[in-house]
C-alpha cells in the first residue's frame, strides 16, 4: 500500500475558526457549547451551530456571497489545510483533488428554493441558490474556488460520510489518480434538519437522550509523500455495512468489527497496537451498545485510552470527519492528558487520555442504514 500521509489540517467548528481553536476549546474537559433554534410553536431545539463564523472575515465579498453556507464553511477550512504546505503548493493544481463527505450540503438551498416555487412563485425562486441545491455544491465550489482540478467526489453516507471522504481519498492517492486530496467533511445546521430528528424523536431533550445536530467543516490534506512536516498517516481503512432501515442503525455490531479488523490488516497492525479509540458516541443508548460490543470483539478484551467529540461538536457528516482530525491531534500531543473518556467506555474500563502521547489511533464510524467504517491513524 502507498503511504497516505497527512500535510495539513483545517477546521470551522462550534469552537470557533481554525484547528487551533478547536483545539483550545477541547483543552477544556468541561467546553461543550449547545445553541438553541428557536421555532414558531414550539420548544426550542438544542444544536451546535458555528454561531460566531462570519465568511466575509476570511473570504472576498463577492466570493462569499455567491457561495451558500455549507461552501463558505468548506472554503475556509479547506484553505486553512492548503495554507500548512505554504503559499506555492508542491502539486499541479490539475493533481489535486477533492473528496468531501456531507449529511445535509444543499439542504438549506432547497428548503428556501422550494419555499419560495410553493409559497410564492417559481418565478421569484433565488436564481443564486439554485445551484446549491444539491450536495456537491460545496466540493465543486471549493474546485473553483481553488483551481483544483483533480478528481471531485461528494459522498452522502449520513454519520459516517466524513470517514468516507478519508477512505476515499486515500484509494485516490494509492491509484494514482492524484498527488493530494483534501479530504474534508461539511455540514449545516438549519431548522429543518433539527426539526427532522426531533419528529424522528432522536433528538436530545430534557427527558430522553439523543443526539444534538452540529455544523462544521473539517480538511485534512492529504498526500503520497510526507514533506517536511507531516501531521500523521492513514495507516488503514475498512469498510462494511449490514442491512438495515435508513432510519435505524443495524442490530448487530458486526459491520463495525469487520470494518476495524480490515483497516488494522491493511495497515499491517494488530489489536495490540492500537493505544488511542476515538468514540462515534453521539448520545444515543443503542449505539453505545454497538459501539462497545465492536470494540471489545476487535480488541479481545483490551482497553486502550478513549474519547469522545461527537457530543460536544454535534453529529452531522462532518463529525466523522473531525474524529479523524482529533485523532491527529491527540497523536501529535496537542490535546489535554486528562480527557475523560466516554461514560459507557469508562464503565467497562477504557480510561481517559492520559500519560503518554498515543501512537495508534482507531477511528470506526457507523450510519443508520447500517453502513461502517473505519480508519487506522498513527503518528508519522
Amino acid at each position: 500500500m502507498t503511504d497516505v500521509w497527512v500535510r495539513g489540517l483545517g477546521a470551522v467548528t462550534p469552537a470557533g475558526v481554525g484547528v487551533e481553536a478547536l483545539a483550545r476549546a477541547l483543552a477544556d474537559p468541561v467546553w461543550n457549547r449547545t445553541d438553541e433554534l428557536e421555532r414558531e410553536g414550539g420548544s426550542p431545539l438544542p444544536v451546535h451551530a458555528c454561531r460566531d463564523f462570519q465568511a466575509r472575515d476570511h473570504l472576498p465579498p463577492l466570493v462569499a456571497r455567491r457561495l451558500d453556507r455549507p461552501a463558505r464553511l468548506l472554503a475556509v477550512a479547506a484553505r486553512e489545510a492548503l495554507g500548512a504546505v505554504g503559499a506555492e503548493l508542491p502539486w499541479p493544481r490539475e493533481r489535486i483533488g477533492v473528496s468531501a463527505g456531507t449529511w445535509n450540503a444543499g439542504g438549506g438551498a432547497m428548503y428556501e428554493v422550494v419555499r419560495t416555487v410553493l409559497t410564492v412563485s417559481p418565478a421569484e425562486a433565488p436564481p443564486m441558490l439554485f445551484p446549491s441545491t444539491v450536495a456537491n455544491a460545496a466540493a465543486s465550489q471549493l474546485g473553483i474556488l481553488e483551481r483544483l482540478a483533480g478528481p471531485n467526489l461528494t459522498h452522502t453516507e449520513k454519520q459516517a460520510a466524513g470517514l468516507r471522504a478519508v477512505v476515499e481519498a486515500g484509494r485516490l492517492l494509492v491509484r494514482g489518480r492524484a498527488d493530494a486530496v483534501i479530504a474534508c467533511g461539511v455540514d449545516e445546521a438549519p431548522w429543518t434538519y433539527v426539526e427532522a430528528h426531533a419528529r424522528l424523536r432522536a433528538l436530545r431533550s430534557r427527558h430522553r437522550a439523543g443526539v444534538v445536530p452540529g455544523e462544521g467543516a473539517v480538511a485534512l490534506l492529504l498526500a503520497g509523500t510526507p514533506g517536511d512536516r507531516p501531521v500523521g498517516r492513514i495507516a488503514g481503512w475498512g469498510a462494511a455495512s449490514a442491512p438495515a432501515a435508513p432510519h435505524r442503525y443495524p442490530d448487530t455490531a458486526e459491520p463495525v468489527v469487520a470494518a476495524c479488523r480490515a483497516a488494522l490488516q491493511r495497515a499491517g497492525l494488530e489489536p495490540t497496537d492500537v493505544s488511542l479509540v476515538i468514540s462515534f458516541a453521539n448520545g444515543l443508548p443503542a449505539l453505545d451498545r454497538l459501539e462497545l460490543e465492536a470494540l471489545e470483539a476487535v480488541l479481545g478484551g483490551r482497553h486502550p485510552a478513549a474519547l469522545a467529540v461527537t457530543d460536544r461538536l454535534g453529529e452531522g457528516g462532518f463529525a466523522a470527519a473531525a474524529r479523524a482530525l482529533v485523532a491527529l491531534l491527540a497523536l501529535g500531543g496537542r490535546l489535554p492528558t486528562a480527557w475523560p473518556a466516554p461514560a459507557h467506555l469508562a464503565a467497562a474500563g477504557f480510561p481517559s487520555l492520559a500519560g503518554e502521547t498515543p501512537r495508534v489511533a482507531l477511528v470506526p464510524a457507523l450510519s443508520t442504514g447500517g453502513s461502517a467504517l473505519a480508519i487506522v491513524v498513527s503518528a508519522s
